[in-house]
């Protein structure tokens, strides 16, 4: 049976995003040969699940779309759909699309993102794993990755693995 897992890169003072969605901050760290685990992080995930807001961001950045897995996008409308991409809109609880995915296939569920679907995970109990990759750049201002939390959520960490870019991974697991 696959994992609920959160995969999703931050800057050292907790942003997944700079002001009005920037994202430019991460393009120091993209360099040839080191994708910080992502092809493989990958192989392993058979569904993506991510907010409105994300999906709207991706579309406008065809190279961040997740072709290779379905998506299911948390809206309460449907929205225009790239040329082969598997979408599915959905707009009920979470708990039970994470069952309902888990009946289609034994893979990865990758939570995509945003910080509020994140959050909503989380809040939930639904994550098996939390991978956050800092970066060492302090952006100080824009969107919080946590910033939807209704209580506080204690993490055992498992490994922290740092890359010649200067990002680290933290791998942690939920204390239910």
């Amino acid at each position: 049976m696959g994992k609920v897992i959160v995969y999703v890169a931050t800057s050292l003072d907790g942003y997944i995003a700079g002001k009005n969605d920037d994202l430019s901050w991460l393009a120091a760290y993209n360099i040839a040969g080191e994708d910080h685990g992502y092809a493989e992080f990958m192989e392993n995930v058979g569904t993506a699940v991510l907010g409105a807001r994300t999906y709207d961001q991706s579309r406008k950045h065809p190279e961040r779309m997740l072709h290779a897995v379905k998506n299911y996008v948390l809206s309460q409308a449907p929205m225009a759909i790239p040329s082969g991409l598997n979408v599915a809109f959905y707009d009920g609880d979470i708990a039970e699309l994470v069952e309902h995915i888990k009946d289609e296939n034994d893979k990865d569920i990758f939570v995509v993102g945003g910080g509020r679907v994140i959050s909503s995970f989380l809040n939930a109990h639904l994550v098996d794993e939390l991978l956050q990759f800092v970066a060492p750049v302090l952006i100080r201002e824009g969107i919080l990755l946590y910033s939807g939390l209704a209580d506080k959520i204690n993490l055992r960490l498992v490994d922290a693995l740092p890359y010649k870019t200067g990002i680290v991974r933290l791998r942690y697991v939920p204390n239910n």
